[in-house]
């Protein structure tokens, strides 16, 4: 229960950030607002301002790692907050307080089972990056190769673990007793949080994603994924190769003339297009932190394309390990490395991925292609076979909001089309007109969000539009060909000729027994005999109660004349009552035992 005492400091402390922040407005439209008290004269209530936007980031780094998650999902919402306040939830990615150094050193001596100075040749005290869950050092391999070593926070788990008990109950209680929790599928949010926060603390899963998406994407050659160090990372502990990069925001004006950054913008929009439509696995936090502009005069991890084009091995020895065989595969199918290579683009923190269904993956790609060619009818029609439809789902309504949306967008121009912000809205107007979506969706369009921001920083003038049209159709042309393989038409063709030889026989069975008025239909209906049998218990109550109402009347005409009859009435009628009720009670009863 969501209001056992254990909860309730939590709960009070959740909806004060949105009730004493000037985020009335929106705890009113969640239903928070009536569960804790009005906020007293002089806290921060009134209208949003940067103040008290600032205020609310500090807070949320106060109430911990989880409420930092909740922010940096708040972050990538722009139609739930106002802009000052998403512009502060994006400093959260980056400004949360540092691990005490022992406490470091300790973990990672722990977990590596040696001490610092036997594993690396230096090893940095000073943090170069501190999240909710962990930080990160710079560090050098007794070997030469320069690393960053990421550390888990010390009991973060047991403080995760009390958090999302603790939202789970909340997520439930919005469910019960708002009209947002009806709408929105909260408990399923949370559940799906819990599986994310549990892959993100096991970094053994973030370095087994790390592999498999610098092994998907290694067609893609300006695309670089660090390395893991498989010896050197544990569940808690995270050892990969160091990217010498600068942020996308930290673009000089002259390495924007120089170099062209229009070509890798769609090169990252094509890899996450086949992460989400071809590989069903995609990197959901690709915020501009944890991508980083590789320029060609600096020295930087190779690629598989490089490290393919460098490998003079006659004979490759099998790999021993499984990260080791995931790379061995990403060099294999690599593509060779272009000429006219200029910049790169280095992708880290593979925490937070997430999967998608073979149908829904279809979904999407039907959704993506209807945007990208405006067709509003057919992407409402895709939301709706996607979404759930609640009692008070109007289709009409919505089909129509659906259709100026997609086409106000459609019509803005070059640079002015955020995908990301579109499937936000799609959501928004889907919530509001009663169609529950799943929380994959959400998650896709805090990608895309994400991946849009990414992309208008390299090239402002960048449309994801036509790299979408264009990969779809490339999508449409493989699968085409796929389906049209020798094997699938030997297929075809074996079923088509049992079909063509069975058929005349088939139909000339039919037309002679139309012929001689011989030829009859069966419809089987599950549980027709139950249900007709229900009908006529039913009709014979009704009858059953006609005729004692006839009987208690005419005895109650007759009692004034014919005393002794009108009596005999009364007593038949009440005989009658009883055998009813006991017949009706024995035999439902009888039914319940069967």
């Amino acid at each position: 229960m969501i209001l056992e005492p254990k909860y309730l400091p939590k709960l009070a402390a959740t909806v004060g950030l949105f009730t004493r922040y000037g985020l009335a407005d929106f705890a009113k439209q969640q239903g928070l607002q009536g569960i804790a008290p009005e906020p007293e004269s002089g806290e921060l209530d009134g209208a949003p301002s940067r103040e008290k936007a600032t205020a609310f980031r500090r807070r949320l780094v106060e109430l911990g790692p989880a409420y930092v998650k909740l922010g940096q999902v708040l972050s990538t919402r722009p139609d739930l907050l106002p802009e000052s306040y998403i512009e502060e939830l994006e400093t959260l990615q980056d400004d949360v307080g540092p691990i005490p150094t022992e406490e470091v050193r300790a973990t990672i001596e722990e977990e590596l089972v040696a001490r610092i100075s036997k594993l690396f040749e230096c090893f940095e005290d000073e943090p170069i990056g501190t999240a909710s869950l962990g930080q990160v050092h710079a560090a050098t391999l007794r070997d030469g190769r320069r690393v960053v070593v990421k550390v888990q926070r010390p009991h973060i788990r047991e403080q995760l673990a009390d958090d999302i008990e603790y939202f789970r109950e909340l997520a439930e209680f919005l469910t019960a007793h708002t009209e947002a929790g009806m709408r929105v599928d909260m408990v399923g949010i949370i559940k799906h949080l819990e599986r994310a926060l549990a892959d993100e603390l096991d970094y053994r899963i973030e370095a087994r994603n790390a592999a498999a998406f610098r092994r998907s994407l290694a067609e893609f050659p300006r695309i670089l994924i660090p390395r893991v160090i498989e010896g050197y990372t544990t569940n808690r502990v995270l050892t990969t190769e160091r990217i010498n990069g600068v942020k996308i925001s930290q673009i000089s004006p002259l390495a924007r003339i120089e170099h062209d950054f229009h070509t890798v913008a769609e090169e990252l929009t094509r890899a996450y297009l086949k992460q989400i439509t071809i590989d069903g696995h995609f990197h959901a936090d690709p915020h501009p932190g944890n991508v980083f502009v590789v320029l060609p005069e600096v020295e930087n991890p190779v690629t598989p394309s490089e490290a393919k084009a460098m490998d003079r091995r006659r004979v490759t020895r099998p790999a021993a390990t499984p990260l080791a065989r995931i790379e061995a595969q990403a060099q294999q199918h690599a593509a060779p490395e272009p000429d006219d290579i200029d910049v790169r683009l280095s992708l880290i923190d593979f925490g937070m991925t997430a999967r998608l269904s073979n149908s829904l993956r279809d979904q999407i790609i039907r959704l993506l292609m209807d945007l990208s060619d405006n067709r509003a009818d057919d992407a409402a029609a895709t939301l709706i076979e996607v979404g759930d439809e609640l009692p008070e789902f109007d289709r009409t309504s919505y089909i129509r909001d659906i259709a100026s949306l997609v086409t106000r967008n459609f019509d803005l121009a070059v640079g002015e089309v955020h995908t990301g912000a579109i499937l936000y809205e799609l959501i928004n107007t889907s919530f509001h007109r009663g169609l529950r979506l799943p929380a994959e969706l959400t998650l896709l369009a805090k990608a895309l969000f994400n991946l849009d921001a990414v992309t208008r920083a390299l090239e402002p003038n960048f449309s994801p539009i036509q790299t979408i049209r264009e990969y779809g159709n490339q999508i449409a042309a493989d699968r085409a060909r796929r389906e049209l393989n020798p094997r699938k038409l030997m297929q075809l063709v074996m079923q088509s000729g049992d079909l063509l030889t069975a058929l005349p026989h088939r139909l000339d069975l039919v037309t002679q027994r139309l012929a001689s008025g011989e030829f009859a239909t069966r419809v089987e209906v599950p549980q027709l005999r139950i249900l007709l049998a229900g009908l006529q218990k039913v009709a014979n109550r009704i009858f059953s109660g006609l005729v004692l109402a006839a009987i208690i009347i005419a005895s109650a005409m007759l009692i004034t004349t014919r005393k002794t009859l009108g009596t005999w009435g009364f007593v038949i009628a009440g005989a009658v009552s009883v055998w009813m009720v006991i017949a009706i009670w024995w035999g439902d009863r009888r039914k319940r035992r069967e």
